[in-house]
């Protein structure tokens, strides 16, 4: 930590950046969402199909997963404070946008650009708490987590109130002054954080950004049935371009150890193959991606099945958000007392119980129940997955940044993409179900998903060295800190 954090870690000043760098996380994945529940009306005012709404949501999280690698590189090299404020000053402009939007591919565009801006914040938050408060990290990694629910909590319920009361374009207006409150505060309070010098790569850097916007557009594009040969030509780019930026990443690293004073490879191969790191992946790729089928699926449901308003709709999908922002400190203090790994595993058989609660309240609404059991158990569902996924969520934060591939802004990037493609798929896999009619195999799917996740965890822990029986907790088991309990 610089010399100026430390000087101010402690007094008002950093009090205020360290709530604002919550609320910059709070406010990005309120962008996120902030027209789910409102979804229905905007797509049946600008005369969209359902896949075609789905699509507008999903262009933010595809430019998310595109540009989020280059932001945690641009990150370290600018600083993160200086990455922030930019980004949110380019997410007002998109959201002014968004606002005026006349047709589909309007709106699709505005979003695009607003994910690519948001795709800064994640890496930049993460960053700034660990260098800012090192002493504190399960602590940061819980109320981040506990950020990140916040945002859900307040955009469903933010969008539906703002859009009966003064219409959807007001959303994206309302947003972007919120923004812009959180940049004064940032500039007001934030203490710089430094920067670095990271290896550039610009072959292995412009390979990056290719695959994962290749991956990305396959995945969103597999969702909209469209011609096979568009989605085949996506994924093979993106198979193209991972397997040449591996190579050229492997390269260099070959060059840099043989000649001293080489420059480095941008990421760090060994990196890839730390255990902790590929956990932290799968884990926040599951939470991620069940995230994104509950916040779209749930909505359209209680839409067109139960004929609720944007209002009704947004305070029923509180429900989930509102338990993820309770939860998140419950879960980073299991974290620290029992191990991360058995906060995982909790967060994810929590996460793969509620997809049974949600499907048979389908199935219910149905075959004609009365619609106050009915939305019980989406209310009693909705909690449940807000749980799961606010101890999976903190779990894999905690991972990823006790992994060495944690330090890297390339590695915490890739990992955020993989969060980014995981709620792509989340998407895409809804407008599926639409097309096909299937809408009652969504929940279940989650559930199996989640548990097959935990069966394999399980088992590679129990395959490893040091494994169940070993007495004494490892690194990830116990935080070795012995501050880490303090509260900042």
């Amino acid at each position: 930590m610089n010399a100026a954090a430390q000087g101010n870690t402690g007094n008002g000043a950093s009090r205020i950046a360290y709530i604002a760098l919550l609320g910059t996380t709070a406010l990005g994945t309120l962008s996120a969402n902030v027209m789910n529940a409102p979804l229905y009306v905007i797509q049946t005012d600008l005369g969209m199909t359902t896949q075609q709404s789905v699509l507008a949501v999903s262009a933010f999280t595809m430019a998310m997963a595109m540009f989020v690698p280059l932001a945690g590189w641009i990150g370290d090299r600018l600083g993160t404070k200086t990455l922030l404020i930019w980004a949110l000053g380019v997410l007002i402009l998109a959201g002014a946008a968004a606002s005026q939007a006349s047709g589909t591919e309007a709106l699709i565009a505005a979003r695009a650009v607003q994910g690519a801006a948001c795709s800064a914040i994640p890496p930049c938050v993460q960053a700034a708490l660990v260098k800012l408060w090192p002493d504190r990290t399960a602590q940061a990694m819980g109320a981040w987590a506990s950020a990140i629910g916040l945002g859900q909590a307040i955009g469903p319920l933010f969008g539906g109130i703002v859009t009966e009361a003064l219409g959807w374009r007001y959303v994206f207006l309302s947003h972007a002054a919120l923004v812009l409150v959180m940049i004064l505060l940032l500039s007001m309070s934030m203490p710089p954080t430094g920067r670095q010098r990271p290896p550039m790569h610009r072959f292995a850097m412009f390979w990056l950004v290719v695959g994962a916007g290749s991956t990305a557009a396959g995945t969103v594009l597999i969702g909209q049935t469209t011609s096979w040969w568009w989605i085949l030509l996506s994924v093979g780019c993106g198979v193209f371009s991972w397997w040449l930026f591996a190579r050229l990443s492997v390269r260099r690293a070959r060059f840099a150890a043989e000649h001293e004073g080489a420059p480095g490879p941008l990421l760090d191969p060994s990196l890839m193959h730390d255990r902790g790191y590929l956990r932290a992946a799968a884990a926040a790729g599951l939470a991620m991606g069940s995230m994104a089928v509950f916040i779209v699926a749930v909505p359209l449901f209680l839409a067109s099945d139960l004929n609720l308003g944007p209002a009704s709709i947004g305070a029923i999908v509180f429900t989930m958000a509102l338990s993820m922002v309770i939860t998140g400190p419950v879960a980073a203090r299991l974290g620290r007392r029992r191990g991360v790994h058995v906060q995982l595993s909790y967060g994810i058989a929590i996460l793969g119980a509620s997809g049974p609660v949600v499907a048979l309240a389908m199935c219910c609404s149905r075959l004609g129940v009365v619609r106050w059991a009915v939305l019980s158990l989406v209310v009693t569902g909705l909690v449940l997955a807000g749980i799961g996924i606010a101890f999976t969520q903190s779990a894999a934060a905690m991972e990823i940044v006790l992994s060495r591939a944690g330090k890297s802004g390339t590695a915490v990037g890739i990992h955020n993409m993989i969060r980014f493609l995981s709620m792509a798929a989340g998407y895409s896999v809804v407008a599926l179900a639409y097309a096909a009619n299937a809408t009652l195999l969504l929940f279940p799917a989650v559930s199996l998903t989640a548990f097959a996740l935990l069966v394999t965890l399980r088992s590679a822990q129990r395959g490893r060295p040091g494994g169940p029986g070993v007495s004494g907790p490892s690194p990830r088991h116990g935080i070795p800190h012995p501050s880490i309990e303090d509260q900042p």
